[in-house]
């Protein structure tokens, strides 16, 4: 591993000023129109949803996965957990005199008042965190040497800055310098500066610099405890998005005296067992786990030990395996190649799932502010947590061997180089459990997956709700193994928001596709994820553009001619294929993703290259194509089936194209003919997309061209056989699947096609397309 690391006070390595935004790209309001009420509410209701999905409560040993790895730490820790226990044990009564929560629920019959529960709440800040303190003071005169100390912020009950909503957390925790003056009683607020605005300056809180969150609440209920919970979940996710190295976060909930330890994963959130604060027994507890976050490896706070924040010069330090490495060497086998990002593309926004983030890069590590500010990204590196099998060799969907795969197979210098990614290096990510080791000890590298997080709590987990009958059908097959990859990757793309035209938009899908073709021809490898976010491109010296088919790591290897039915749900909304959104048992073909390129394409005709044609929620929601991302994805998939049945029916959605400028007629065009080779098939029982439903091999029951004799002949049939009449169901997309590799090429011709002209149109300089050429054509 590389050894180029610098010490750092603050793990999260993210500076928390203004001029230095942790992101390369934000979010912001999201897309369509939504206001900022509306965004916050949904945010809450997708909190209350992943609880749902991903809790688990009263999990034990969760306290003991932030124990020190270090066997010298491990013990100094245990010694300082009795020297903090007899020094604090003075302030156990203050604390619970001063803790205005002593009631663990309300009185019988009273009635609450929200403004009585919070002005009570709030109580409770000081006393908490006066306490978290004076355990950091006597952590710190303790005569051991912490890596650090854990101090709550100044604020408590505070906005935090470059939030995406108006969320306030109660207390923060930071990571603090062992030498860090402990401030106490009326010091704890820094109230050193001259002015006001200084002083609030000063005193601004950031999830860049946040460790934890504790949230808190007056009564040990369960609707108080299910509140802490969703408020933790959604500011949470604030900490993932704004810091880059985080691997998995830790949080607290305090409601009454109840203190619960949350552990959030991948795709989990583990709380531990309820703590008694009231006991001495509880306080103890809680001043372990203190203890333990003082003492303990970076890695075991959730921070990523291969992704670095070099202060100076101010740039990311990241690591990436090496693809030169030898399984047989112990030392060889963990080799990695360092690269230096000043750019975040893509933050990990989402709580739950791959977590993928990316960086642009360089080889180059940059000496001065003014190189970072002038360095020049030859690679770009993505960072997930995708679900895999334990033995790489196992793994189907592994992004770095279909990338190795891809490179062995694919020929060079022909028009397609360009349209798919070069792997410069890549692999499972590893490090080091004990950095604080003697170099002359056998480094404790470990493969950084759910398993070696929690060890024999995934077992026990997995043990008790695999195939349970009382588990949510969400967990029936208990926490989903993920493992951490990294891959640096070339060229650089960039997003189709930044094309200057439609126009560039066909040229750039055909190339992708063009891409999307070859490799499942020549590599036997099926994409399976064609989104707004896998097409990019790049220009070329002349300034034209060139498409490029990125993120393989939902792709399968696809022996031909092979009838296996691959069923994985995968894609994106709302760019998943009928298949994909029904999950049922069709066969996943390159039709998939063809029909996912239609769906991507109308959307861009809605609203735009940029969104800058989205209307507001409610009035998005009332077009045609706001079916696509309403309601359950098996109610989408009705849409989508309903939609593309008939040239009429899909006119509803290509009507609503944002306007009929000659490009937008182009593309209305390109859609149709797309449309029709897929779905006007004269196979027999191909053509459609709706389920027709025929009884005993006549006519289609739910033909609109009903009569009486039709019916009676029916019947005088089915009273001939000594069985009722059955029912048959025909599926266009299932029989389709047959007939694949030919639909597809009609398909990939035809958008090659409108490429050719929309490329000639572009040199003549003509940038709208002429609307008499379109009659012709």
């Amino acid at each position: 591993m590389s050894a180029s690391s610098s010490a750092s006070i603050n793990p999260a390595g993210v500076t928390s000023t203004p001029s230095h935004p942790s992101r390369g790209s934000g979010r912001g309001i999201p897309e369509l129109g939504q206001t900022e009420k509306q965004y916050s509410t949904v945010m809450k209701k997708q909190a209350q949803r992943h609880i749902d999905d991903y809790l688990r409560t009263d999990i034990k040993g969760v306290l003991e996965l932030s124990r020190p790895v270090n066997k010298d730490k491990a013990q100094a820790s245990e010694r300082t957990i009795n020297t903090v226990v007899q020094k604090t044990k003075i302030f156990f009564e203050e604390f619970d005199n001063a803790v205005k929560l002593q009631q663990l629920s309300p009185p019988e019959g009273s009635a609450r008042s929200v403004k009585d529960d919070l002005v009570k709440e709030r109580d409770s800040y000081k006393p908490l965190t006066l306490f978290i303190s004076k355990v950091a003071n006597a952590i710190q005169k303790s005569g051991e040497t912490p890596s650090r100390l854990l101090l709550p912020h100044k604020r408590t009950d505070t906005a935090m800055v470059n939030a995406e909503t108006n969320s306030r957390v109660d207390i923060a925790l930071k990571c603090s310098d062992v030498s860090s003056k402990v401030a106490m009683g009326e010091e704890f607020f820094d109230s050193s500066a001259s002015t006001k605005k200084e002083r609030e300056d000063k005193n601004k809180a950031y999830y860049e610099d946040i460790f934890a969150i504790i949230e808190v609440k007056r009564y040990a209920t369960a609707s108080d405890q299910a509140s802490a919970f969703e408020q933790l979940v959604r500011y949470t996710r604030e900490v993932y998005d704004k810091q880059h190295n985080r691997r998995f976060a830790w949080g607290l909930t305090i409601c009454g005296f109840e203190l619960c330890i949350c552990l959030f994963g991948s795709n989990y959130i583990l709380a531990s067992e309820k703590l008694g604060l009231q006991t001495d027994a509880g306080k103890q507890q809680l001043i372990r786990l203190l203890v333990y976050w003082s003492f303990c490896e970076d890695h075991r706070l959730g921070y990523d030990p291969t992704i670095r924040r070099l202060e100076y010069p101010g740039c990311w330090e990241i690591d990436v395996p090496s693809l030169n490495v030898s399984e047989a060497d112990p030392v060889q086998k963990f080799k990695v190649e360092t690269f230096y990002s000043n750019t975040v593309i893509v933050s990990a926004d989402r709580q739950f799932g791959r977590l993928t983030r990316c960086f642009l890069a360089s080889r180059q590590k940059p000496e001065s502010n003014t190189q970072v500010g002038a360095m020049k990204h030859d690679v770009i590196i993505k960072d997930a947590w995708p679900e895999s099998e334990k033995d790489v060799n196992d793994d189907r969907r592994d992004e770095v061997a279909h990338l190795k795969t891809i490179h062995t197979h694919m020929p060079k210098g022909v028009e397609t180089d360009g349209t798919y990614p070069t792997l410069e290096a890549g692999g499972r990510v590893c490090f080091s459990r004990d950095p604080h080791s003697s170099e002359s000890e056998n480094p404790d590298f470990v493969e950084d997956n759910t398993s070696s997080l929690l060890g024999d709590i995934l077992v026990d987990i997995n043990k008790s709700e695999s195939g349970s009958a009382e588990a949510p059908e969400s967990r029936k097959k208990g926490i989903a193994y993920r493992v951490h990859k990294r891959i640096a990757t070339s060229p650089i793309g960039e997003p189709l928001r930044r094309l200057d035209s439609i126009l560039e938009l066909i040229i750039v899908v055909a190339d992708a596709m063009r891409a999307h073709h070859d490799i499942l021809a020549k590599c036997g490898i099926l994409h399976r994820d064609i989104s707004n976010n896998n097409v990019m491109f790049s220009r070329t010296e002349e300034g034209g553009v060139k498409g490029l088919l990125i993120d393989f790591d939902h792709a399968i290897g696809v022996e031909p001619g092979s009838r296996k039915c691959h069923q994985q749900r995968s894609g994106t909304l709302p760019f998943m294929s009928v298949n994909n959104l029904e999950n049922n048992g069709n066969k996943r073909t390159s039709l998939d993703d063809w029909e996912s390129l239609i769906y991507l394409l109308c959307w861009i005709g809605t609203f735009g290259l940029r969104n800058e044609h989205a209307p507001d929620q409610q009035t998005q929601e009332s077009l045609h194509i706001g079916r696509w991302t309403s309601g359950t994805l098996e109610t989408i998939a009705r849409s989508k089936r309903t939609d593309l049945d008939s040239e009429s029916n899909f006119a509803n959605i290509t009507s609503q194209f944002y306007d009929k400028s000659g490009n937008i007629l182009f593309l209305t065009s390109l859609v149709k003919f797309l449309r029709r080779i897929l779905i006007e098939r004269e196979e027999k029982d191909c053509k459609g997309a709706n389920i027709i439903e025929k009884g005993i091999g006549e006519i289609p029951l739910s033909s609109a061209k009903r009569d009486l004799k039709h019916i009676a002949d029916l019947i005088k049939k089915a009273r001939m056989v000594s069985q009722s009449p059955t029912v048959e169901r025909i599926d266009p997309f299932k029989n389709r699947a047959d007939n694949d590799a030919a639909i597809s090429e009609k398909m990939l011709v035809e958008l090659e096609e409108h490429a050719k002209l929309a490329k000639y149109v572009l040199s003549e300089g003509i940038k709208e397309f002429p609307i008499n050429i379109l009659r012709d054509w």
